[in-house]
């Protein structure tokens, strides 16, 4: 009996030495992950507030209407501010929605110090009138600016079209009327000779909203709608060719129906 005993406290011994060297390798693994993990805490803290990710430099690119400090003043983009407190998307939201004249917006973080905002601004389009006032829009129908009468030289090319909104839009609001986009998608068409000659246009008030242009001298030129553009633009060369080989008078050009234009 007194070997078995002894055997049997050899074997509890023997297994309780594996249970504690078991134990302590495993305190010895968690130990080594808390100090790995403490030191890239360490180590990420001390690079986050370093000068190393501290914004030295904000580049604006794309921009004409707006110059770069309006940007970065909307943008609130400091020198000295941490890159990664940097919240791109509600930049790029602030900038578009402060600043009418942004059609797009990208800030782009170039590692470890530098921001690029890189912006595509809207462009007039064209000028519809109401009141005493001009709107200039956009392609997209949004109003950039409004002028009074007087006229403002940078906007002047652009196309006028009249009585085509019944109140005065605020600026940055979207004028949803298709047939004033239009007018301006035909005039800028059209040959650069008949263009030139191209005073204002107007949408009729009838049933199809046709679109009509006056010429410098109160001649008109009745579009109808942007269908077919291009074969328009072909037939109105023709016949303006032709009235001035012939020498020929007219008041209206009207062609609508493409197979059958009528002059007056």
């Amino acid at each position: 009996m007194k070997d078995d005993d002894r055997k049997y406290n050899k074997m509890i011994a023997k297994r309780r030495r594996r249970n504690i060297k078991r134990k302590f390798l495993l305190f010895l693994k968690i130990l080594l992950i808390v100090v790995v993990f403490a030191g890239l805490i360490w180590g990420f803290n001390y690079l986050y507030n370093s000068r190393y990710f501290k914004i030295s430099s904000i580049m604006v690119n794309g921009n004409s209407h707006y110059n770069d400090d309006e940007i970065i003043e909307v943008a609130d983009v400091a020198i000295g501010v941490n890159i990664f407190e940097i919240d791109k998307k509600i930049i790029e939201e602030e900038l578009e929605k402060k600043l009418i004249w942004l059609k797009g917006t990208v800030l782009k973080k170039v590692f470890p110090d530098k921001i690029e905002i890189s912006v595509i601004e809207r462009k007039p389009y064209v000028i519809t009138d109401y009141d005493n006032s001009y709107c200039v829009i956009d392609d997209e129908g949004i109003v950039l600016d409004i002028f009074d009468k007087d006229g403002d030289s940078k906007y002047a090319g652009l196309l006028i079209v009249k009585n085509a909104i019944e109140y005065r839009p605020d600026i940055g609001e979207k004028i949803a009327k298709k047939s004033i986009l239009s007018c301006g998608e035909i005039f800028r068409s059209l040959d650069e000779k008949i263009k030139a000659n191209i005073k204002e246009a107007y949408v009729s008030d009838n049933f199809s909203g046709d679109i009509v242009f006056l010429t410098i001298d109160d001649k008109k030129i009745i579009f109808g709608n942007s269908d077919k553009i291009l074969y328009k633009n072909e037939i109105l060369v023709k016949i303006i060719s032709q009235i001035n080989d012939d020498e020929a008078s007219f008041s209206t050009i009207d062609i609508r129906n493409i197979d059958n234009p009528v002059i007056e």
